[in-house]
């Protein structure tokens, strides 16, 4: 299923089922939108359902190129929690366990500090094989202190792949800790 959608005059958005699977699935949107250079420049976007209690910031969301959930509450601390979806499509042959080292390389060049620390694998809908999931921790980043990092490939037909990366990110680990059942959700419905 193929559907275009405008949404103001530099947003053209294309909705492929591109996760479809009996009962829990999400859409794969491709979207459009202008670059430097007066081009245009595709970015994916995993149109998830938030986890009771949560909420979709579409705003945010599309001024980083991702899927951003928050709790839903009128307020929220620099303490509160996010959890955001990326989605980069792939047109090489690069395993997932392959981008997992590159990520996790270039995360550890940024921030040597890093502590990553594999965690056990998380089930997917739909019979799909599980999220790699890691927790990071980042010191000399105050607003992302710890991490649940999720990682999951998504073949296409065609031969290229989705990678779909889930990110559950806070200033400390009390947050995470209770923002937990939530990236879950998140990941079961991926």
């Amino acid at each position: 299923m193929v559907r275009v959608l405008l949404r103001g005059p530099l947003l053209v958005a294309i909705t492929v089922t591109a996760l479809a699977s009996a009962g829990n699935s999400a859409e794969i949107q491709k979207l459009m939108q202008m670059c430097p250079g007066q081009k245009l420049c595709a970015w994916y976007r995993a149109d998830v359902a938030p986890p009771k209690g949560w909420v979709e910031d579409k705003e945010f969301g599309g001024a980083h190129f991702i899927t951003a959930l928050l709790p839903d509450q009128p307020k929220l601390g620099p303490e509160a929690p996010l959890i955001y979806i990326q989605v980069g499509l792939h047109q090489d042959h690069q395993t997932l366990e392959e981008n997992i080292a590159q990520n996790q390389g270039i995360w550890r060049k940024s921030e040597p500090k890093a502590k990553i620390t594999p965690l056990p694998d998380a089930p997917r809908g739909g019979g799909k094989p599980p999220f790699k999931v890691f927790l990071y921790e980042n010191p000399t980043h105050p607003k992302q202190a710890f991490e649940l990092t999720a990682f999951a490939a998504e073949p296409q037909p065609d031969g290229s792949h989705y990678i779909i990366t889930v990110v559950d990110t806070a200033s400390n680990r009390k947050a995470i800790d209770a923002s937990r059942e939530a990236f879950l959700a998140v990941l079961g419905g991926l």
